[in-house]
């Protein structure tokens, strides 16, 4: 972990805030309130103290993407509300499932069965969002949109998986119109789900924006935002 990012106090406090600042516009230009969104701090290549320092500064959750990453991290501070971003193998739920708060990347009936399992064995119940591969990208994660009943009814069936909501990210686009479109299609299916009425089914949560598109995922609905680069700086390259 010695290539880990470390930003200095000044810069980062700015960042934080300029991100603060531009979620409150963005909100305030679509008619949002503030407080309906929440910023997760996305941690992948940044070292401890650098994430200590960021919950000081106001950042209250973390998002880690990779389980071999998150577990050294955990280790140090788990303390903090963590969620798990990145693409979870279904032999890896083994190692977080009771150690974050959140699980963004649910896309196959094998992750369920085997956080069902794991879950049920420790008497604790876990909050999930379904990762939907909203433009259909095969180099991405995620279901796609006509799959998520069979997923939601999964989880319906299970005692100990609450499913809280959806994630997605959506295809790279220079065109802020198809860009809109993804978040919007996003949003549809967010409103969709909360309506009905299944068991462990609470759809509160909507995942979606990062770095380059937070400001326009929130314009059509996001409740939660994921931020790495805009707060933490680049990544070292490997």
């Amino acid at each position: 972990m010695g290539d880990d990012i470390m930003v200095d106090k000044e810069i980062l406090k700015k960042n934080i805030e300029d991100i603060m600042n531009r979620i409150e516009k963005a909100c305030l230009r679509s008619g949002r309130n503030p407080s309906e969104v929440s910023l997760l701090g996305a941690t992948k290549g940044v070292n401890v103290d650098t994430i200590k320092l960021a919950n000081q500064l106001g950042l209250k959750i973390f998002g880690e993407n990779r389980v071999q990453e998150f577990l050294p991290k955990f280790q140090v501070l788990p303390y903090l509300e963590w969620h798990f971003i990145g693409r979870l193998q279904t032999n890896k739920i083994k190692y977080i499932y009771d150690k974050v708060s959140l699980i963004h990347s649910i896309d196959s009936p094998q992750q369920i069965d085997e956080l069902e399992k794991r879950c049920a064995k420790a008497g604790k119940a876990c909050n999930v969002l379904i990762e939907i591969n909203i433009g259909g990208e095969e180099s991405k994660g995620g279901v796609s949109v006509e799959k998520v009943d069979d997923l939601i009814e999964k989880i319906s069936n299970c005692s100990h998986i609450i499913l809280k909501g959806f994630m997605t990210i959506p295809p790279i686009e220079d065109d802020d119109k198809k860009l809109r479109w993804y978040f919007r299609m996003m949003k549809e299916i967010f409103e969709k789900y909360k309506k009905l009425n299944y068991n462990n089914v609470k759809i509160e949560v909507l995942s979606m924006g990062m770095s380059n598109d937070f400001e326009v995922a929130i314009e059509e609905g996001a409740t939660l935002v994921r931020i790495g680069t805009k707060i933490f700086g680049e990544r070292p390259k490997k």
